[in-house]
């Protein structure tokens, strides 16, 4: 009984740390991804945008782009 107690005890321990230190972690994530836009045909070469819209060289829909 007490090997079930301690065994239990020591789960649940390790458990409680691992999800607090993810929701951490994804929180961090979601502060950190800030999207960034480009134009597809990369007309101003690697500029980039902070939000969506329009190439202001070819007017083509902004794309995200992928670090």
């Amino acid at each position: 009984m007490k090997k079930y107690i301690l065994v239990s005890t020591l789960v649940m321990g390790m458990f409680g740390a691992f999800a607090s230190t993810t929701q951490a972690d994804q929180k961090a994530a979601k502060e950190s991804k800030k999207e960034e836009y480009a134009c597809p045909m990369k007309c101003e070469g690697k500029k980039t945008y902070s939000k969506k819209g329009k190439c202001p060289a070819c007017t083509m829909d902004l794309k995200v782009v992928k670090r």
